[in-house]
C-alpha cells in the first residue's frame, strides 16, 4: 500500500510518480494523477453517514432562494415540497404543497438555485378572498413543485395548486374543491349545501393531500372534511410524512382534522352543538397546529407544520362588534432535501 498526505489547493489534480528498479538496476517510471474534489455545499443542515449510512444529506428549510454548489457531476435523490395553502373565512382546508421525489438525478458541476416556498397566508374574515396559495419550491431547472391551493372563502370554491384547497359551504350543493397538479397532489374536498333541517355545521371540505383527495362532510349537519393525507418519505432516515391537507371549518359541530404530513386542524366558530375543533397532524417534520375551539370570534389557529408543505385549517367567522380577525390559518412552508452517496 502507498500512503501519504496531500497539501495545496482543493479541487485540483495532483501528479505523482512511481519508479521501479530491478536487480540489474534498470528502472521503469510511471506517472499517475490523483484528483481531489470538495463535497457539494449548501443547505441549512448537512448530515454525513449517521442519518443514512453511506449518504451525505443537504436539507434546505429556510424560505426563499439559496445555492447548492457541486464541483463535479454527481447523482442525487431530491425531495421537493412546496408551501401549503392558507385558510379563509368559514372555509375548507388549505391544499398541501406539491410533492415530488426524484431519484438518480444527474446534477452537473456548478451552482444550482434551490427555492423553498413559503406557506400561504390565512385571510381576514369577510375579505371575500380565498386563503393564499403556498409558494413554489424548486431545484435548479427541474420541474417546480407547485404551492398548495388556498381554501375557498365563505361560499366559494377552493383554489387549484399542488394539491387543491377545500371548498366552502354554499346554497347550491356546496362549493367545489380546487384541482391538484398531476403527479404532485390531489383535489380539495367540496363543501356542503346549507339547505335542510337540523343544526347547520356549514362544513368545509378538507384540503387535498399528496396521496388523496380532501374529505367531504356526509351532510350539512355532519363533521367537516378531513385533510387528505400526504406521503411518507425516508430520504433523510427520519421517515416523516409530507404534504398533508388542512382540515375544513366547522361552525358548531366537528371540524376536520389535518391530513398526515403537517396538515393543520380546522377551526370551529362556536362550541355549541357537540364536536370539537380539528386536530393538527403529528406525523410530519413539524406538527400541524390544532384548530381553535374557544366559542369566541378569535383569530384562527391550525397552521400547517413548518417544512412539511401542510395546508392550513379552515377558518372561523367573527362578530362585527369585535373587529376583523385572521380567520384562516397559514399553510406550512416547504422543504428541499438532496442526498448523494459518499
Amino acid at each position: 500500500a502507498i500512503t501519504g498526505s496531500l497539501s495545496g489547493n482543493n479541487n485540483a489534480d495532483y501528479n505523482f510518480y512511481i519508479v521501479a528498479t530491478d536487480a540489474q538496476n534498470q528502472t521503469s517510471e510511471r506517472q499517475f494523477t490523483l484528483g481531489v474534489v470538495d463535497y457539494p455545499t449548501g443547505g441549512d443542515t448537512i448530515n454525513t453517514n449517521d442519518w443514512v449510512s453511506g449518504y451525505r444529506i443537504h436539507v434546505f428549510t429556510s424560505t426563499g432562494s439559496s445555492t447548492f454548489t457541486v464541483n463535479e457531476t454527481i447523482s442525487c435523490d431530491i425531495l421537493i415540497v412546496a408551501g401549503g395553502g392558507g385558510g379563509s373565512d368559514m372555509s375548507g382546508g388549505g391544499g398541501a404543497g406539491g410533492y415530488q421525489y426524484l431519484t438518480s438525478q444527474t446534477v452537473a458541476a456548478g451552482s444550482h438555485t434551490v427555492t423553498v416556498g413559503a406557506g400561504g397566508i390565512g385571510t381576514l374574515t369577510d375579505s371575500l378572498t380565498n386563503g393564499g396559495n403556498g409558494g413554489n419550491s424548486s431545484f435548479g431547472s427541474l420541474t417546480a413543485s407547485v404551492g398548495g391551493g388556498g381554501a375557498g372563502y365563505e361560499g366559494a370554491a377552493g383554489s387549484s395548486g399542488g394539491s387543491g384547497g377545500g371548498g366552502s359551504y354554499s346554497d347550491s350543493g356546496g362549493s367545489a374543491g380546487g384541482a391538484g397538479t398531476a403527479g404532485q397532489g390531489y383535489a380539495g374536498g367540496a363543501g356542503r349545501d346549507v339547505s335542510g333541517a337540523g343544526t347547520h355545521n356549514y362544513p368545509g371540505g378538507g384540503g387535498g393531500g399528496a396521496s388523496e383527495v380532501g374529505g367531504r362532510a356526509t351532510s350539512h349537519t355532519a363533521a367537516a372534511g378531513n385533510g387528505g393525507d400526504g406521503i411518507q418519505n425516508n430520504i433523510d432516515g427520519q421517515n416523516y410524512w409530507y404534504a398533508g391537507g388542512g382540515g375544513g371549518h366547522g361552525y358548531q359541530a366537528q371540524a376536520g382534522n389535518g391530513g398526515k404530513g403537517g396538515g393543520g386542524g380546522g377551526n370551529r366558530t362556536f362550541t355549541a352543538g357537540g364536536g370539537a375543533a380539528g386536530l393538527g397532524d403529528t406525523n410530519g417534520r413539524n406538527d400541524g397546529g390544532d384548530g381553535a375551539d374557544t366559542g369566541t370570534y378569535a383569530d384562527a389557529t391550525g397552521d400547517g407544520g413548518a417544512n412539511t408543505g401542510g395546508g392550513g385549517g379552515g377558518g372561523t367567522n367573527y362578530s362585527p362588534t369585535n373587529g376583523p380577525h385572521f380567520s384562516g390559518a397559514d399553510g406550512g412552508s416547504g422543504i428541499v432535501i438532496v442526498r448523494y452517496a459518499i
